[in-house]
């Protein structure tokens, strides 16, 4: 499942948990594009929980909405993945390292209420000091 809560004026949660499918990520994506329209800039908290699981049919639906995905990736400022599961952690810094111009930033859940802050822009900080 893909929840989507408007954090502030520039930034968004998205809570992924259990099994999701090419149903759930078009209904995000319709979301996310009215998001866009009424955020010229966009900043966003990606909480990954638990060890989400996601159809093969999801790639299919993204391809399917490639304009509205390259429009996000225009807009998307920040990034801040928290995840539980280490292969989410790996593929989002993998996913970061190839989109330009996104600043991502990948955190595990002791760190969440820092990636929350930094996505909010409470901090400039992206990683936590210690």
């Amino acid at each position: 499942m893909l929840t989507i809560t408007a954090l502030s004026p520039r930034a968004i949660e998205i809570v992924a948990e259990g099994h999701f499918t090419a149903a759930d990520v078009a209904t995000a994506l319709n979301q996310m594009a009215a998001i866009l329209d009424d955020m010229p800039q966009l900043d966003i908290l990606a909480d990954v929980r638990g060890s989400a699981s996601v159809s093969l049919s999801v790639i299919a639906e993204e391809l399917k909405r490639l304009p509205l995905v390259f429009r996000m990736i225009r807009q998307i400022e920040r990034v801040a993945i928290v995840a539980d599961a280490p292969w989410v952690r790996i593929t989002s810094r993998i996913e970061g390292a190839l989109i330009p111009g996104v600043h991502y930033e990948v955190y595990q859940r002791p760190e969440a209420a820092h990636a929350r802050a930094w996505v909010l822009r409470h901090t400039d900080q992206p990683r936590p000091a210690g």
